[in-house]
C-alpha cells in the first residue's frame, strides 16, 4: 500500500481549486508524534511500502524533517508534495533526513498567471526550488500542474524539457472550492494533448513507463530519462480498480479514497492506548476499500492532503 500523510492543512497559498481566499485553519488535531505513531500503526497494519508526506503544505510544519526522517523507518519509498514557495532552504536537511522524490506545484509560468491561480506570489521561489532540487541531485523532480482552461500547457511542457524535469498534468476534480466551477473549467487529458500538439510539440506514449495514475509520453528530441510529461486522468479515465492509496489526515483520520467525506477516526483509538482495536480498525476500511459512489468530495482539498 501507499501512504499520503498530511502533516498540517495549513496553506501559505489560496489556489482557486483548493482554499477560500479567507481560509482559516484550526489547530491540527494530531500532534506530530501522534502523527508518526498513527503512521507506524498504519503501516503495519497495512503493509505500507511507499509514503508521501503532504498538506496542506507541509514546509509549514516546523518538524518536517523529523517526518521525512520517521517515515524513513517504515518504508524505503519517502516522497513530498509541496508548493515549493518556502521548499529552497530545505531541500539540504531534507536530502540528509532521506527524502527519496520530490514533486513541487507549479500551474503557471509568468508572475500574473501564477497569482491568479495561487492568489499570492512566489513563482520565482517555486522555480528556484525546482532548480535547486536537480543541483541537489534529487531524481526524479517531478512538477505538478492542475489542467484548467488557462493553462499554458505547451509552456509547462518546454519548462520540463528544459529543465529536466517530470510534468504531470492532473484533470480538475470537483473538490472543495473547484466544485463551483469544475465543470466550465475542467479539461480532458485527451484535450491537452490535442492543444499541446497544436502548438508543435510532438509526444510520444511510452507504454513502458506508464505509472499506476497517470499514462506517461516523451518529449520528442529529449531524453524520456531526463524529461517527461504525463496526465493524471482522475475524471476522464478513473484509476479505482488499481488504486492502493491510503491517507492519513492532520487530524488522525485515515480515508481509503479522495472522495470520501467521513474517514476512519484512528486518534482516539491511539489515545486510549487501543492498539488491537486500531489496527483492527485500519484492516477492516484496507478489505473496504472501494471505488466512491460519487465523484465529488466536500471538504477542501488540503484537509486531506491530495
Amino acid at each position: 500500500m501507499y501512504l499520503r500523510i498530511s502533516v498540517t492543512d495549513r496553506c501559505n497559498l489560496r489556489c482557486v481549486y483548493c482554499l477560500p481566499e479567507d481560509a482559516r485553519f484550526a489547530s491540527s488535531r494530531a500532534g506530530d508524534d501522534e502523527l508518526m505513531a498513527l503512521a507506524r500503526w498504519v503501516a503495519l497494519a497495512a503493509g505500507v511500502r511507499k509514503i508521501r508526506l503532504t498538506g496542506g503544505e507541509p514546509t509549514l510544519n516546523p518538524r518536517l524533517a523529523d517526518h521525512v526522517r520517521h517515515a524513513k523507518t517504515l518504508a524505503p519509498i519517502v516522497g513530498l508534495t509541496t508548493n515549493g514557495v518556502l521548499l529552497g532552504p530545505l531541500l539540504p536537511e531534507l536530502r540528509d533526513a532521506g527524502l527519496n522524490r520530490l514533486n513541487i506545484s507549479l500551474d503557471a509560468l509568468d508572475g500574473d498567471s501564477f497569482r491568479r491561480f495561487a492568489r499570492r506570489d512566489g513563482l520565482d521561489r517555486v522555480v528556484a526550488a525546482i532548480r535547486s532540487a536537480r543541483r541537489l541531485g534529487f531524481d526524479p523532480v517531478k512538477v505538478n500542474a492542475v489542467a484548467m482552461d488557462g493553462t499554458d500547457y505547451a509552456g509547462l511542457v518546454r519548462f520540463a524539457a528544459w529543465e529536466g524535469v517530470h510534468l504531470r498534468f492532473i484533470e480538475l476534480m470537483a473538490i472543495g472550492e473547484a466544485r463551483a466551477f469544475q465543470a466550465d473549467a475542467y479539461v480532458s487529458a485527451e484535450a491537452m494533448r490535442l492543444r499541446i500538439a497544436a502548438a508543435g510539440i510532438a509526444l510520444r506514449e511510452r507504454t513502458d513507463r506508464d505509472e499506476p495514475t497517470s499514462r506517461v509520453w516523451s518529449i520528442d528530441g529529449h531524453d524520456p530519462a531526463t524529461c517527461s510529461v504525463g496526465f493524471i486522468t482522475t475524471v476522464s479515465q478513473p484509476f479505482c480498480a488499481t488504486c492502493d492509496r491510503l491517507r492519513l489526515s492532520s487530524q488522525g483520520k485515515l480515508f481509503t479514497c479522495l472522495m470520501d467525506n467521513a474517514g476512519n477516526d484512528l486518534l482516539e483509538l491511539l489515545r486510549s492506548g487501543d492498539h488491537d482495536g486500531l489496527v483492527a480498525r485500519v484492516r477492516r476500511a484496507v478489505a473496504n476499500k472501494a471505488p466512491p459512489a460519487e465523484f465529488v468530495r466536500h471538504e477542501v482539498m488540503a484537509s486531506i492532503g491530495g
